[in-house]
């Protein structure tokens, strides 16, 4: 959908383990993950200028504070993640495995979500903001304008805004679009059982609608962060 971001880190109350560079051994901007299994984690950007990347596995309780960074949060097996994107948005986050992520874009946009394997997924944003939820994940999204979701599998997608919204319905997903100041049309989609459910917009072309992609806690463009 939109592009990616990611995260510098702080250790939390339990075992965290840091895979970025120590200190004093590389430039200040290479981008650093941490990784964080099975514990309680409280991680926060130290460096707006610095791409952030987590990832949270194994029964994790993670809070993200992204601090005016770029952010992307990868949430896996079973994990409990948010990440705070407040003051300046662009993150994105990868929900898999029956987690649950509620990523905080309140009067910011540009996050992005990618909902999979039975989680259950929130974000809350003032725009530009999409998402893709599938198999049988519940997403949820609070947006002001221009915004979108895609909905495959068996998910269920809400999408509630005020204007220049869509939700796309593919397959044998439950969708919702509710739209405070414009009213709602729904549009043809790519074939017989996807449906397009616009407000405040004219019909998007079926190819505008995502319902999810690979996500990773690594800068886009580069190759994977050494583990």
């Amino acid at each position: 959908m939109r592009t990616t971001r990611r995260l510098l880190a702080t250790f939390g109350t339990m075992a965290i383990i840091a895979l970025a560079s120590a200190p004093g051994c590389g430039a200040d901007d290479e981008p650093q993950r941490l990784e964080c299994v099975g514990e309680q984690c409280n991680l926060s950007c130290e460096n707006a200028e610095v791409f952030c990347g987590a990832t949270c596995t194994q029964g994790a309780d993670c809070d993200l504070d992204c601090n005016g960074a770029d952010c992307a949060l990868d949430c896996g097996s079973k994990s409990n993640c948010s990440a705070d994107c407040t003051l300046a948005g662009g993150c994105d986050a990868s929900c898999q495995g029956q987690s649950s992520c509620n990523v905080d874009c309140t009067g910011t946009g540009d996050c992005n979500l990618d909902c999979a394997g039975g989680s259950d997924c929130n974000v809350e944003c003032k725009e530009n903001c999409g998402g893709g939820c599938t198999g049988n994940s519940n997403c949820g999204m609070n947006c002001e304008q221009g915004c979108d979701i895609g909905c495959t599998g068996n998910g269920t997608c809400a999408l509630t805004c005020k204007t220049n919204c869509f939700v796309c319905c593919s397959g044998s997903g439950t969708c919702s679009l509710e739209c405070s100041e414009a009213e709602l049309i729904e549009c043809p989609g790519a074939n017989g059982s996807e449906k397009i459910l616009v407000c405040g917009r004219e019909c998007p072309d079926p190819s505008a609608c995502t319902y999810g992609a690979p996500s990773s806690s690594d800068p886009p463009g580069d190759e994977p962060l050494p583990g």
